[in-house]
């Protein structure tokens, strides 16, 4: 069925302003943006001059609505899909935190044959690989007893299990064999980002030369920044090409810490991520995460030995969180979860912005200065919120 959205405020790409816009929908794909389209034998569907935006992205997500991408069900798949779309996320990398080798491997091969079939909530592209590979010294959540050295051979049996989706691995660059792997990973055409790491500012900086494209939840499981030792946190800060994560629920990281962040990296850099635990979208209790058990109390979730344990956030209230951290306005903060994840992760021809050819993943909002989610457009379905 073909759509027409009339009377937006549309977030337009090339000027990341508001515009007075009609869009059509047509096959799950936008088909036009125009500032009218004639009247056909479309469903004609009236905003009222609310403010239509990309759907976001979430490159950084270990899972909601009780399930974990490592060890979630198949059958359960859609169901928490379709939780990430009601929520305004339009598009997830499932990110699949440490566990043993073997269950990585089936992991990613359960996660890739299902974003190619067909289905209804956010659209999985590919994955994210955050654990295994990363510092005993900055491993937070993440048991000890499951990480690892990278090494190539593992890489290539991961991209063959992945292939042909998107794949996005994070690790820490000071490890044996990491350097190899970046340049491996980068080659089979992956992308790489720096986690979990106490490695020099030199050091995180020269991953970024091998090809590194991102820092993983910056802040966090991080060497700090010092005045006399930058650390990765000063490489995050500095590096002009590479992207900087940020889990933005005041708790991983101070409002200050993200309003230094928004101030000192060009705004193109900066992706707005979640790092959501099973947890989200439920009550508090016991859950669990890389191996670990998380007590979940108040919407912070935390190991038994008090660590942080990825959060319970929403993208959409992380996008929120950032404008009144920072002072940002919307227009300067939809980037940040929508052109930049998708530019970051090779996805941007795909989604990101509100242009034809594109899925037609959408949220429509009502006040700009204090916007709720009033409706989602995911792969040109309506969900009502």
């Amino acid at each position: 069925m073909k759509r027409i959205f009339i009377g937006a405020h549309v977030f337009d790409a090339d000027t990341h302003t508001f515009l007075r816009r009609d869009v059509s929908v047509q096959n799950g794909r936008i088909e036009s943006v125009a500032p009218s389209i004639p009247d056909t034998d479309a469903e004609r569907i009236d905003c009222g001059g609310m403010y239509l935006i990309p759907g976001m992205i979430d490159v950084h997500t270990h899972g909601r609505a009780g399930y974990d991408f490592t060890t979630i069900p198949r059958d359960k798949m859609e169901a928490v899909l379709l939780d990430y779309a009601a929520a305004g996320t339009t598009t997830v990398l499932p990110t699949l935190a440490s566990a043993p080798f073997e269950d990585w491997v089936s992991a990613v091969r359960k996660i890739t044959v299902f974003g190619r079939e067909t289905h209804d909530g956010a659209y999985v592209p590919g994955i994210h690989l955050e654990g295994r590979y990363l510092s005993h010294t900055r491993r937070g959540a993440h048991a000890a007893d499951l990480l690892a050295s990278p090494s190539v051979e593992e890489l290539h049996a991961l991209m063959e299990a992945a292939a042909p989706s998107t794949v996005h691995i994070s690790l820490a660059p000071e490890l044996p064999g990491s350097g190899e792997c970046i340049v491996e990973a980068v080659r089979m055409g992956a992308t790489v980002g720096i986690a979990h790491t106490d490695c020099s500012f030199e050091d995180a900086m020269d991953a970024v030369a091998r090809g590194a494209v991102s820092f993983t939840h910056t802040f966090n499981c991080m060497r700090p920044l010092h005045h006399r030792d930058p650390g990765c946190v000063g490489a995050a800060l500095l590096s002009e090409d590479a992207y900087a994560e940020i889990i933005c629920d005041g708790l991983h990281a101070h409002p200050a810490m993200t309003k230094l962040l928004w101030h000192a990296k060009s705004p193109d850099r900066i992706v707005l991520i979640t790092d959501s635990m099973e947890a989200t979208g439920c009550g508090d209790g016991q859950y669990s995460i890389a191996g670990l058990p998380v007590i979940v109390k108040d919407g912070r979730a935390v190991t038994i030995e008090g660590a942080l344990a990825g959060s319970t956030l929403t993208l959409f209230d992380g996008m929120v969180n950032f404008m009144r951290f920072t002072g940002a306005s919307l227009e300067d903060a939809i980037p940040l979860a929508t052109e930049n994840p998708a530019r970051m992760t090779g996805l941007y021809g795909t989604v990101g912005s509100i242009t034809p050819g594109k899925r037609a993943d959408m949220i429509l909002l009502d006040d700009p200065a204090d916007p709720k989610i009033r409706a989602v457009v995911c792969g040109g379905t309506i969900l009502n919120h």
